[in-house]
């Protein structure tokens, strides 16, 4: 008797995407993805020279079931993360990635986002990504290595109270010029507001705060080379912005 595949083997709601969940695994993962491809083949094979071996006779029913081992096999593949309760499309980052990112080290982050290219953008638990980390530090080496490897630049912050920061708004508080030049050349926006520390839901540019900065820091050149990098790439302060907008956009 011939059972189809689908009532042998568990199978979530998820595993009716498989294209797409193929697709994304190997896209995300290839190596580890290659691997367990050819692990099932060679699964499929060993069972189908155990099971039928050269010198039987096959007959329809011997046929029907080779195919549904072969089909069970690919579904085992593409349905092994469901089957172990963990999801299909993404698995989260541990603590050891985060502390990579706020100590710097560069050479473990590179490792960890070449087994898992989708942790480039994830949150702590605090609501702040790898890239925010470098920010509120100052790694420019491990700032590049983010970038080049998909980050955005312009992702805020999502904690409650987190002011809605972005990488910039945490470069600019550090006074790290070399990161804020990198964030700018890949994209990122130098008028984009966030919340002020200094009142709730005062929203303000990176302009804003540097020029505070400037004021206060009288005696730190690094706020003033900031400030000629940002008057190049067309910084406002929050007034400019909203004088600047029609009233269809306030």
């Amino acid at each position: 008797i011939w059972y189809p595949p689908r009532t042998i083997f568990p199978v979530s709601t998820t595993s009716l995407i498989y294209p797409e969940i193929l697709r994304f695994r190997i896209k995300t993962n290839p190596t580890n993805t290659t691997r367990q491809l050819a692990t099932m083949i060679l699964l499929s094979f060993a069972l189908d020279r155990f099971l039928f071996p050269g010198h039987r006779r096959m007959d329809k029913i011997d046929y029907a079931l080779r195919w549904t081992i072969r089909f069970a096999c690919v579904v085992l593949f593409l349905t092994l993360p469901d089957l172990f309760d963990y999801s299909v499309m993404a698995q989260d980052p541990g603590t050891d990635f985060f502390d990579a990112c706020s100590g710097g080290d560069t050479d473990l982050v590179t490792k960890l986002l070449e087994e898992h290219p989708e942790w480039v953008n994830a949150y702590t638990q605090n609501g702040e990504t790898c890239l925010h980390l470098t920010g509120i530090y100052g790694y420019s080496r491990l700032t590049k290595i983010l970038l080049d490897k998909g980050a955005n630049p312009n992702i805020r912050s999502t904690y409650e109270k987190g002011l809605r920061m972005h990488p910039l708004s945490w470069n600019v508080y550090g006074g790290h010029l070399a990161n804020i030049e990198l964030l700018l050349e890949n994209g990122a926006d130098v008028n984009l507001d966030f919340d002020s520390m200094m009142a709730d839901n005062v929203p303000v540019t990176s302009l804003d705060i540097l020029k505070e900065l400037v004021k206060n820091e009288a005696g730190d050149d690094r706020f003033v080379a900031i400030e000629k990098v940002f008057r190049k790439y067309g910084a406002k302060t929050m007034a400019e912005v909203l004088q600047s907008k029609g009233p269809e956009d306030l």
